[in-house]
């Protein structure tokens, strides 16, 4: 009997990465010895100074010469390592998938683990390997970087997709180019699931900046112990990249919504088809994310509740309920904003200027039928309030995260106090 082997792609990935540091090592000593120049007179007034001085330069040129030969060696290395941890990557996928369809389908894991689920399960499968390339090609591309915001969003997207592999994670969209599109899947959509979440983010979405969205979802799945919580977090468009001009476009939500529409669909079909129409899917617009709720939201999204958090609108052209169609009548819509967060500038505005493409319709904490829910205090009890409660509302121990959990599991939920009227003299 011959004995086995087994190959770890990670390790050759990280051997990939030891060889372009090193690299970079040698490269920085060729371009020390590149740029040192010898002055005829450097050994002297003597006449031999001027040979000592020539041959010297000889000498580093040589030197010089033989580290760029060494550091494109290292790299052909480097790249053929990058290539075999995809190719083995690609082959585990191809294998496990094979696998898995002859395999029955798991049955609902225990809370804080995840499962595929049902015909997503492919899909899934097909991702994985298209993020392994996208893991090789990025390792790839890092070398050739010199700007520092550049190389961080690349390193960033390199973690990214390493947690992808190595976690096993559900990735139900994914594309590379650009600034990334992605979708995916936080726990199991099973039979016993109840709580479904479609989470969309807002401006500054990336592929690298996905993983604190997706670590929302997680939050949201592991605080319910019985396992019957999922979340899709879904950034499977183009998000606009500046607050102050794109922010306000309707354009980037006009093109994203009928693809949430679409998703949504595909979703609900999941959902139903596991659970037998027994588990209800909230939609959780944050941001500019809302603006795109909104809109999917007129076009039918087939949800049970929205909820638009620190939420620019209700969508480009939504003003009252009569601009929703009647198959929404039954959805359930919350509202939350923090005082003086600065979207309040966006809420409801723009009115006048809609027909030039700008705005995003009436404020979703005063449209009739939404009910409005408090931002409260933070984890540490600071009053939220301000830029930094834009984000700050997603973090879990806050009483913001609190009623976002409430709304998606239709659980308790506060309310935001009541205005208090004004003293006339």
């Amino acid at each position: 009997m011959t004995d086995g082997y087994r190959v770890a792609p990670a390790k050759l990935a990280a051997a990939a990465s030891e060889v372009d540091a090193r690299a970079g090592a040698i490269r920085t000593a060729g371009q020390s010895v590149a740029g040192e120049r010898v002055a005829a007179t450097a050994f002297g007034q003597v006449a031999a100074s001027s040979g000592c001085a020539a041959g010297l330069a000889k000498t580093l040129s040589a030197l010089a010469a033989d580290v760029d030969q060494r550091v494109v060696r290292a790299q052909v290395l480097r790249d053929g390592l990058t290539a075999s941890s995809a190719g083995y990557r690609r082959a585990d996928e191809q294998v496990a998938a094979m696998y898995r369809s002859l395999l029955p389908e798991e049955p609902l894991p225990s809370a804080g683990k995840s499962a595929a689920s049902g015909g997503w399960a492919g899909t899934i499968a097909a991702n994985r390997m298209k993020v392994s390339d996208a893991l090789a090609a990025e390792r790839i591309r890092l070398a050739g970087l010199s700007d520092p915001d550049a190389i961080a969003r690349s390193k960033r997207r390199i973690a990214l997709y390493q947690s992808i592999l190595d976690d096993r994670r559900q990735i139900l969209r994914f594309d590379p180019s650009g600034n990334g599109r992605i979708a995916e899947l936080v726990g199991s959509i099973q039979p016993g699931t109840r709580n479904v979440g479609l989470f969309v983010p807002g401006v500054h979405t990336r592929m690298d900046t996905f993983q604190s969205y997706a670590d929302l979802g997680r939050s949201l799945v592991a605080a319910d112990p019985s396992g019957r919580t999922a979340m899709v977090v879904w950034a499977d468009g183009v998000f606009p990249q500046n607050v102050t001009t794109e922010g306000a476009e309707a354009s980037y939500a006009q093109t994203m919504a009928p693809n949430l529409k679409a998703f949504g669909d595909e979703l609900r079909g999941q959902v139903d088809a596991q659970t037998g129409g027994a588990a209800t899917i909230t939609a959780i617009g944050h941001s500019y994310g809302g603006a795109t709720v909104g809109l999917a939201d007129q076009q039918g999204l087939p949800v049970d509740r929205v909820l638009h958090v620190e939420s620019a609108g209700m969508g480009h052209g939504v003003w009252s309920p009569a601009d929703l169609p009647p198959s929404q009548a039954g959805v359930q819509r919350y509202s939350m904003t923090a005082p003086l967060d600065p979207i309040v500038l966006a809420q409801g505005n723009a009115g006048a200027l809609e027909w030039t493409g700008i705005g995003h319709g009436a404020d979703p904490d005063i449209f009739p039928g939404v009910t409005e829910l408090a931002t409260g205090r933070d984890a540490a009890g600071n009053v939220q309030w301000g830029l930094s409660s834009h984000s700050g509302v997603l973090k879990p121990g806050s009483d913001s995260w609190e009623n976002i959990y409430g709304v998606l599991t239709g659980g308790h939920v506060t309310e935001a106090p009541a205005p208090v009227p004004a003293v006339l003299p």
